[in-house]
């Protein structure tokens, strides 16, 4: 017998947004959305899928309060069934409908619109919705703009704690809303024991970052469409930033798609800016960043500043340099030495020429994604660094500093995940950026590490 997924009940006053809501999260136009109040009379059910896991979401109509007052009533009492409302109205089969649904519900979504702020329907709602003892979330829609932002804070005197505020329309905010509700439903976090992902190694997150209209989205549904193991699958244009999980080669990769990031002094305030930290919180939390161009275009400045939080990120990367279709002289050789030109603390990084397009080179990606998560766990044991060292000594030894001779004593890795190695010296002098580089592409050529992050720490003893 088929396990019984939980389910989340959308309930708000009419014309609230609760069909678009619906449609928006199901990734469907199941639900007809109209501005005419009542367009929803019957319950539309569809499926939600986040982080792996499958959610029943059930849409209702908009409310007769009086009707659902005695609903819930009844509801509560658990005593008799509802008795039929007078009049056999649209209404009065709203209610049913909507009593069906939050009796078997797990979560209630409960959806307000920012730009009427508080009706008393609001409020006499959330009264009968307190009743029922089921978690609940304040769902503020029709933030469209960063000026409705402030209104969705408002909404905290119905006495239902955070507010989320979203645009159903446009997706903004269902991200963090879906996250809400994963966490509400107290999923159990997938693991091994799982007889689907037996076997199956460590999760490998991957970040798809780039400026605006680089093919970020076109590059991840071509990625998917490529590996046919997939755990969770859906098209990428609603959520920001979303997970992908696939399974390739007994390894679980999460695709985390952002929108296009900006420099921050262009980031607007309020849904962008949310937008932006949600993007810049995914590219923390990555253990491999794509970092994708648009090759038919100059590589800009937005590009060089992208390039340069991905380093202070610490995680491994690949350069994607898209839409290579449209690029008549192909030769790889003379546009990597562009690249490196023009992000000079990027040459270590390894660089496929793809189109997300006509997926040209897309099947290499996860094999090359898998190569340099491997190399970021790269462990040098300490006899072969000192051999290393006194061997870049002879090779090529650190200039002097303040008249003083610098020796290199000993070099030891400290950590892996990123890699980052210690290096002592005989007395307190700063040992020149130059040469630190020297040391990380040395280690890189004898050692592997591509497409890793080098860190060396220069200490005296």
């Amino acid at each position: 017998m088929a396990k019984k997924l939980k389910s989340v009940v959308i309930i708000g006053r009419i014309n609230v947004g609760k069909s678009t809501l619906f449609n928006r999260l199901t990734e469907s136009h199941q639900a007809i959305v109209s501005d005419t109040p009542g367009t929803t009379r019957d319950r539309n059910r569809g499926k939600v899928l986040w982080r792996g896991r499958e959610i029943e979401l059930i849409d209702t109509g908009g409310l007769d309060i009086e009707g659902l007052k005695q609903s819930i009533s009844r509801l509560a009492a658990s005593k008799r069934r509802l008795k039929k409302l007078k009049g056999g109205s649209i209404d009065a089969d709203i209610v049913r409908q909507t009593q069906r649904a939050i009796k078997g519900a797990d979560l209630i979504l409960f959806v307000v619109d920012s730009k009427t702020g508080i009706m008393p329907t609001d409020k006499d709602l959330a009264a009968v919705i307190r009743k029922l003892n089921k978690p609940t979330l304040l769902t503020v829609n029709k933030v469209d703009r960063p000026k409705h932002l402030a209104n969705a804070y408002e909404f905290l005197k119905l006495g239902f704690g955070e507010v989320y505020p979203i645009s159903a329309a446009s997706g903004s905010g269902t991200g963090d809303l879906l996250d809400a509700i994963y966490k509400k439903l107290r999923f159990k976090k997938l693991t091994s024991a799982n007889p689907a992902t037996q076997g199956v190694k460590d999760e490998i997150n991957v970040a798809i970052i780039g400026k605006p209209n680089v093919g970020k989205s076109s590059l991840i549904n071509a990625i998917l469409g490529e590996e046919r193991s997939i755990v969770s699958a859906k098209p990428l244009t609603t959520r920001d930033p979303q997970d992908e999980v696939i399974t390739y080669k007994n390894h679980t990769l999460r695709f985390i798609d952002t929108a296009g990031l900006r420099k921050q002094a262009k980031v607007e305030a309020g849904l962008e800016k949310q937008s932006t930290a949600k993007a810049l919180d995914a590219l923390k939390r990555s253990d491999v960043v794509l970092f994708v161009t648009d090759i038919s275009e100059p590589l800009g400045s937005q590009d060089a500043h992208l390039a340069g939080m991905i380093v202070e990120s610490h995680a491994s990367v690949i350069a994607i340099l898209n839409k290579w279709d449209k690029i008549e002289d192909k030769s790889t050789k003379a546009w990597a030495l562009t690249f490196d030109r023009r992000f000079p603390f990027f040459t270590w990084v390894p660089k496929l020429f793809v189109s997300a397009k006509t997926k040209s080179k897309v099947n290499q990606i996860l094999d090359l994604v898998l190569d340099v998560s491997a190399n970021r766990k790269t462990k040098i044991g300490a006899n072969e660094l000192e051999r290393f060292l006194k061997s870049m000594v002879r090779r090529h030894s650190p200039a002097s500093a303040n008249q003083y001779r610098i020796f290199l004593r000993h070099l030891r890795q400290i950590n892996d995940n990123p890699p980052v190695f210690e290096l002592e010296i005989n007395q307190k002098a700063k040992v020149q950026e130059h040469y630190l580089n020297f040391l990380k592409n040395q280690l890189r050529e004898k050692y592997g590490f591509k497409g890793a992050p080098l860190g060396i720490k220069v200490v005296n003893r």
